[in-house]
């Protein structure tokens, strides 16, 4: 029991010290793009924060880092769209539920 607490706390600190932009497959989507930062996050932060991305794409003539979390059934995406060198908007994939949400919508922006 003391070792499943030591690893939570570790992973809650990880976070912590990433300023609360580095999601984890225990990360819940809907808090997480509630909260989002957009328009305050620039590429150089994302890297230094949350490390370098999976894949780097093209959405709609803007460049967007893919992270990946997960395995098999549980993987889980986060990408993180960018205007002018800032995020814009981040879209959430899994499997589930939460699949194909934003933070824009649920920001309502």
């Amino acid at each position: 029991m003391r070792i499943v607490y030591l690893v939570l706390v570790a992973a809650l600190s990880a976070c912590a010290a990433a300023g609360g932009l580095k999601p984890t497959i225990f990360t819940a989507p809907p808090s997480y793009l509630d909260t989002f930062p957009l328009g305050t996050v620039n590429e150089s932060e994302m890297i230094s924060k949350v490390g370098p991305p999976d894949k780097t794409i093209e959405i709609g003539g803007k460049k967007a880092f893919v992270y990946q979390l997960g395995e098999g059934y549980g993987i889980r995406t986060f990408t993180y769209t960018f205007d002018g060198g800032v995020v814009i908007d981040v879209l959430y994939n899994d499997s589930g539920p939460y699949n194909g949400i934003t933070a824009k919508r649920r920001q309502g922006k």
